[in-house]
Parts: structure tokens; C-alpha cells; sequence
């Protein structure tokens, strides 16, 4: 909390989804801001995977197929990558044009902001796991225009943790 404290933002969105919503009610209450509920905030749709655990879906070909080439192979009746990349730009434009000029906290999900990091870095959508983002990591982008600017990446307030294995790397 005191590190957004003293990035001192003017505004607090979320995704809608109840883990980011709890997540959002406690830095609100910290920061003296409302979290405004944004629809387009929320994670990719994985589908038929859905509540299934990491285990079980590491012995399933189709994530494995996933893994490898997250834009030819989508979710089973979930939301392709490259959508869900799209619907979290626009997401951030509508955001930060209701606000110019405010420093905005928004609170989210890993794959969907390892995706929006990606975009602003430059990177092929393709290798958007390649931005390592824990639970509760802080990143920091300034835009300006069509420029944006990565401050931070994965600000953690206990830095050792990013030694740990991801739980996702490709298969």
C-alpha cells in the first residue's frame, strides 16, 4: 500500500470478476478512492477450462497446444488471445479518456495485463508470457498519445518471490 500511496493515482478501476473486486476494496479503502468496476478489465475466457486446476489441465494436449502457440490455439470455448489483447487496449483508451491527464490504479488479471505490458513493450503478442507479472505485482506505464512508456514491471513487496517457477511456463 505505501508504494501506491506514493504513486499517488487519481483513480481506481477493476475488473468486475470477485478476485480483482476483493483485491481493488482493499487498496480503495487504503487509498481514500471508489474502485470503479470496468467490464472489459476482466481475465481472458478461458472457456472449458475454466475451474479446472493447473495439474489438470497440464495432462490436457489442447493447453499444452495453448502453451505453445497461444494465437493459433485458443481456449475451447473461451476468448482468443489476440481478442482479449484488443478488449483490454480499449478498455484502458475509454479509461483514460473519461480521466485525461489522471494517474489511474486499475486492478486485474495475469494473463490479461501480461498481454496489455506486451502491447506497450513492443513485443509480438505471441511471447506476452515472456513479462513475468506475479499476484499483487505492480507495474507502472505512462501513455501519452499513441506512446507509452513501461515505468516498472512486477514491483513486489517481497522481490525474492520472483525466483520462485511459474506455475505456466509453456510445455
Amino acid at each position: 500500500m505505501p508504494l501506491l500511496r506514493a504513486l499517488a493515482p487519481d483513480a481506481l478501476v477493476t475488473s468486475p470478476l470477485a478476485r480483482a473486486r476483493e483485491s481493488a476494496a482493499i487498496l480503495a479503502a487504503g487509498l481514500g478512492l471508489p474502485a470503479v468496476e470496468v467490464a472489459d478489465l476482466c481475465e481472458l475466457d478461458f472457456g472449458a477450462w475454466e475451474g479446472r486446476t493447473y495439474d489438470e489441465l497440464l495432462a490436457d494436449p489442447g493447453y499444452q497446444a495453448f502453451s505453445r502457440r497461444p494465437l493459433e490455439v485458443p481456449p475451447p470455448d473461451g476468448e482468443p488471445v489476440g481478442a482479449a489483447r484488443e478488449r483490454a487496449l480499449a478498455a484502458l483508451a475509454g479509461v483514460l479518456a473519461e480521466r485525461p491527464g489522471a494517474r489511474v490504479c486499475a486492478v486485474g488479471h495475469g494473463d490479461l495485463w501480461r498481454l496489455v505490458l506486451a502491447a506497450f513493450l513492443g513485443l509480438p503478442t505471441e511471447e506476452f508470457r515472456r513479462v513475468r507479472l506475479d499476484t499483487g505485482g505492480v507495474a507502472a506505464i505512462e501513455l501519452t498519445g499513441d506512446w507509452a512508456e513501461v515505468k516498472f514491471v512486477n514491483l513486489l513487496p517481497d522481490p525474492a518471490r520472483v525466483w520462485q517457477p511459474l506455475h505456466w511456463r509453456p510445455a
